[in-house]
Formats: C-alpha cells, structure tokens, sequence
C-alpha cells in the first residue's frame, strides 16, 4: 500500500499543477472533484509508508513491494481506462498506447515514462520519506480556494445559527 500511496501522492500533485487539464475543456465541477481528490491523497501520502516503517520497515521488502506495483498500477491504468472508454457512449475508440502518449504531450495525463521509470526510482532510495514528495501546503492552497471547498464552507456558515441572534422566549 505504501507504494501505491506513493504513485496517489505524485498523481494528486500532477493533477493539481497541470494547467493541460484546464484548457482540454473538462467540466470545471469535475475537474475540481479531481483536484480535490489530488490534494486529499498529498495530505496522506506518508501515512502507510510511517506505519509500515513503524512496524517493520524492512528496505528489501518495501523495493520489492514497488518492483511489484509499478507495473500492476499501470496494468490496472490500462484496464479502468479501457473499461471507461468501452462503457462510454460518446467514445467510439479502443485505448491505444499513441493515444496516451499524445494525451501526455497535450498534458492531458502524465506520461507513461515519468510513471514508470520516474517515481519508482525515488520511492526505491533507501533514505526516502514520502514527505519529500508534493508538497501539504499546495494541497492546503488548493483546498483554500476550490470552488466546491468554498460553496460547502459556505453552506456551513449559512448553516450554523447566529450566536447573536436570541430566539429564546421571553
């Protein structure tokens, strides 16, 4: 899990600094559930490898764990986007890998080399900690200012009752 949180955290910080995803025409209300969901998995990136340490933390098992997820997180990539693409009405095409890799020159996804041969590397240093990776208060910043962040803070305020406001009888 450590290393599928790791693959999370780096995805969450792609989504939230891509502007690619900003000028492809993705509905706004969507793309901030991304973003969202970005700054989410930044928040808890460290948070199963500091448990795992805690409990074990053994080096050749945690490379080995990541020597193992790096293709099954792309094979499960794959096979979520093939299953959307199949599912959706609108889309009349098979996933394709040209397809990706012009999407990733679009900036549309993250490439499949800074996926596959980029993060694992940093994961697999033996001095690494996943606080190195992203950055808490880029997640805070975007949580600041997300648009469905500020309707539900709003909604709360509107929602809480006026300390001032005495409706008490008598």
């Amino acid at each position: 899990m450590a290393a599928l949180e790791h693959f999370t955290a780096v995805l969450g910080q792609w989504v939230i600094q891509n502007r690619g995803l900003d000028y492809a025409g993705t509905d706004p209300v969507m793309l901030d559930l991304l973003r969202w969901h970005g700054a989410e998995e930044i928040e808890h990136r460290s948070l199963v490898f500091d448990v795992y340490q805690n409990i074990c933390g053994n080096y050749v098992i945690r490379a080995f764990s990541m020597l193992m997820t790096a293709p099954l997180f792309v094979s499960w990539w794959i096979a979520g986007a093939r299953y959307l693409m199949a599912n959706d009405p609108t889309i009349d095409a098979k996933w394709r890998w040209r397809d990706w890799l012009r999407a990733a020159r679009q900036y549309k996804l993250p490439g499949p080399w800074r996926i596959l041969v980029t993060v694992p590397p940093r994961y697999l240093r033996p001095s690494h900690h996943p606080s190195t990776e992203a950055s808490t208060q880029m997640a805070m910043d975007y949580l600041e200012h997300s648009p469905a962040a500020t309707a539900a803070r709003e909604k709360g305020a509107r929602a809480q009752p006026d300390p001032d406001d005495d409706h008490s009888p008598g």
